[in-house]
């Protein structure tokens, strides 16, 4: 069907593929998640209903098959509905648009085949409903296609990840984000970093009539789980026990940032650690956009306090900021552990040279340390709080606010963030876990998040200026 030249070129063309053989034409969406799974091991797509999944799986089949020798492909989902009645239809449909490919790709009920070895080269459709669904497939070249991925239980997935651990094998899982827990959410939380990661809202597809969208809203409202789930592509709010919902902080990182010549407000905020996997991260925020500016592990302390007297510096700079009519900086230190080292050394550098360093006003901060507070039990539940009330879109009375946080796209940050989970004290008191109790659930160290904490917390300058004095 293909010559040699023509299989090494569309086997990292996947969009000219689609174009030149399956005689479709992908919309922009579409075409990025097909170079990603060219390109990338592992891809996850959430989105609404009708925005093109299911062609997009399809096309992928037929691409892979055509482009790698003796592939195996398995397909599942949660029902044979959705299996067979859709995306199954939809790869008979799109052989049928070119006779050749009809003729080479042999298409039964459970199965596509090369012409001549149906027991070596296919895709096949297996429903999740069995537990067994993905196991034993073993080939140079394996693509695991999973639909509906939401709703497909966890021990589906279990063989995928040991196979996985091959450099031919690929797994593309799409979705409606219909359940708070489990591989596909964790795809999109506390694993993003892992994969290469899409969200598709119905309301920005073409393919998606905008009477289904108004349907929705009239009978569900813009604010309800159908919405979020059936039309937005959004996972629904929140589990109980989860303190920050994921599409609060998805919404903060896509709004655009309208930088001003000279903000408002400036803050940095660190997280300090030395050794092991934990990450000293260092970031900053310029009114309400956050920007992490380092992240290193394994440094010593004094570097630490290098990095961050480097980016005042470059911030003083940048907006020429004036000792005479502004504000100093805010640097808030997590002072546990070895950060009070970083503290000692900010506050030595300006004790030695107060004019050079005139920006610079070092605040310490303990994580989980206890507050007198009427409704949190301590000052990292405190410090979440704040960042919740930020990227909030409404106030307490359900007025619209404006953007109050624009949060940096770094997928460890989203994981961090909304996988952080909270509890009631025996005094009514709202706490968040702590960092050890994450990493006892098999999270990493929000160390990203911590440094946004901190960017982010309050504080009292010590002398106020100008008109500026109402922003701190």
């Amino acid at each position: 069907m293909l010559d040699t030249e023509a299989i090494l070129y569309y086997a990292e063309h996947p969009v000219e593929f689609v174009e030149d053989i399956i005689l479709a034409t992908p919309d922009p969406e579409q075409a990025r998640i097909l170079n990603s799974v060219a390109h990338n091991q592992l891809t996850t797509v959430r989105s609404g209903h009708g925005v093109g999944k299911s062609t997009v799986e399809a096309w992928v089949v037929i691409w892979f098959m055509c482009t790698r020798p003796f592939p195996k492909i398995p397909c599942t989902a949660p029902t044979q509905h959705q299996l067979f009645d859709i995306l199954w239809a939809e790869v008979s449909k799109w052989l049928r648009n070119n006779k050749v490919l009809a003729n080479e790709l042999i298409w039964t009920k459970e199965k596509v085949y090369m012409k001549g070895y149906p027991e070596e080269w296919f895709a096949v459709a297996r429903t999740a409903s069995k537990p067994d669904a993905l196991q034993g497939f073993h080939a140079d070249d394996v693509l695991y296609i999973i639909d509906e991925a939401s709703g497909v239980d966890d021990s589906i997935f279990e063989p995928v990840l040991g196979a996985l651990s091959t450099p031919g094998a690929k797994l593309l899982m799409c979705g409606n984000p219909t359940q708070l827990s489990g591989f596909f959410y964790d795809s999109h939380t506390k694993n993003r970093a892992s994969y290469s990661t899409f969200h598709i809202d119905g309301r920005k597809s073409s393919r998606v009539s905008q009477d289904f969208v108004q349907t929705i809203i009239n009978m569900y409202g813009e604010d309800s789980d159908v919405f979020r789930v059936r039309v937005a592509g959004d996972f629904p709010l929140q589990e109980d026990d989860v303190f920050i919902p994921l599409p609060l902080i998805e919404k903060s990182m896509q709004t655009e940032y309208i930088p001003k010549n000279k903000p408002m407000q400036i803050h940095i905020g660190c997280d300090v650690a030395r050794y092991g996997d934990d990450k000293t991260v260092i970031s900053f925020r310029t009114d309400e956009k956050v920007e992490i500016y380092r992240k290193r592990t394994g440094q010593d302390t004094m570097k630490t306090a290098d990095d961050i007297l480097r980016l005042g510096m470059e911030l003083s700079e940048r907006y020429k900021l004036d000792p005479k009519k502004d504000d100093p900086i805010p640097v808030k230190v997590d002072d546990g552990g070895v950060g009070g080292g970083v503290v000692d050394r900010l506050r030595q550098v300006k004790r030695n040279n107060p004019e050079l360093f005139w920006w610079l006003e070092v605040y310490p901060v303990k994580f989980g340390a206890p507050i007198r507070h009427k409704y949190y039990d301590d000052s990292t539940t405190y410090m979440m709080s704040v960042l919740k009330n930020l990227l909030q879109s409404r106030d307490e009375n359900g007025n619209k606010k404006p953007v109050e946080l624009i949060l940096p796209d770094d997928d460890n940050l989203v994981g961090q963030l909304s996988g952080r989970k909270y509890s009631m004290t025996d005094r009514g008191k709202l706490r968040v876990e702590s960092k050890k109790a994450m990493k006892q659930r098999g999270l990493p160290s929000p160390d990203e998040a911590d440094s946004i904490l901190l960017v982010c917390l309050p504080v009292k300058l010590p002398k106020k200026k100008g008109v500026r004095n109402d922003e701190q």
